[in-house]
Parts: C-alpha cells; structure tokens; sequence
C-alpha cells in the first residue's frame, strides 16, 4: 500500500513539473506579432528565421534570439561604418558615419540592456530599450543617406526593435 502511495505521489510531482514547464513557455501565433508591427511582412520574414517559431512562437526564447541576432546585425553595421569612414577622404563623410558610429554604440548598449531586462523579468525596460534602438537607428539614417547598405541595415535593425518590443509587451502581459 505504502509502495503505490509513493508511486502516486511521484505521478502526481511529475505532472505538476511538467504543467509548470508548459505554463512558463508563452507560444503565440507569427500572425498575433506581426499584426501589431509596422512592416508585417518583415516581421513574418525576422519570426520565421527563429528557430521552430513555424509551429508557434514561444516568446520567451524568441525574445532572447532576437536580441542576440540584433546584436550582431547592429555589430556588423559598426563594422561597415567604420570601413565607409576608413575609406573616405571627405572630412564631413567622416563625420556624418563617426556620429552614425556613436549612434550603433548606444543602440548596441541598449541590446544589452533589453537582454539583461528580458533576464530579470522587466519587460517594460526591455521595451524602452528597444526603443532606444529604434531611435537610434533613425538617427543613422538621417546622416546615411548616401550608403545604400547601411540604410537597409538601419531599416532591418529598426524591425527587429519593434519585434523586441512588441514581444516584451507580450510577455508583460499586455496582449
């Protein structure tokens, strides 16, 4: 009797475990996200290149993903900038791209932030700093109007931002 109690308990521990592990993934369909974001089809194409988010986006992991893949993109655009400026001889090109490089330093310290907000369950602050980002990016864009490259760039960093925030009001709650 004592023996099929514990094996009881255990089932019982067991599927209590496994609820609680359901209930902390958050999936949501690509459509409820880009359906809030400015550029639909953008987003559809950023969601899709997370790792299973065809089935459903569990926004957790997501959040996370497209941060550090944001991180990157926005490193790689310093990068370029630099070599726009490397390769320049006219003094106000180099100024225009050296203030775009200032701009890429805050927005990749406020992806820091958004990944350390995510962490700590802040969602409101990882929202900001997305929208730090966002802001950002468009300050680059007014100073890159000859570098067709890194206005893409801008543009595609400016989505990922709007996905990052409409993903931490997500997981605030709000929707």
């Amino acid at each position: 009797m004592v023996h099929s109690f514990a094996k009881h308990q255990v089932l019982h521990v067991t599927f209590l475990c496994f609820v609680f592990s359901l209930s902390s993934a958050r999936t949501v369909q690509i459509g409820d996200i880009c359906s809030k974001h400015d550029n639909p089809s953008s987003c559809n194409t950023i969601i899709l290149s997370v790792p299973g988010a065809n089935q459903g986006v569990d926004i957790g992991s997501a959040s996370l993903y497209l941060i550090n893949t944001a991180h990157v993109n926005a490193f790689d655009t310093i990068t370029l900038i630099s070599e726009i400026i490397r390769n320049s001889s006219d003094a106000q090109t180099k100024q225009r791209y050296s203030s775009c490089t200032m701009d890429y330093t805050d927005a990749l310290l406020a992806l820091t932030q958004a990944k350390e907000s995510y962490s700590s369950g802040n969602y409101s602050d990882m929202n900001f700093n997305g929208a730090v980002v966002t802001k950002d990016v468009k300050d680059c864009d007014t100073k890159a109007y000859d570098s067709y490259q890194v206005r893409i760039n801008n543009q595609y960093l400016a989505d990922f931002s709007m996905i990052i925030m409409i993903l931490a009001d997500f997981l605030a709650g709000k929707y």
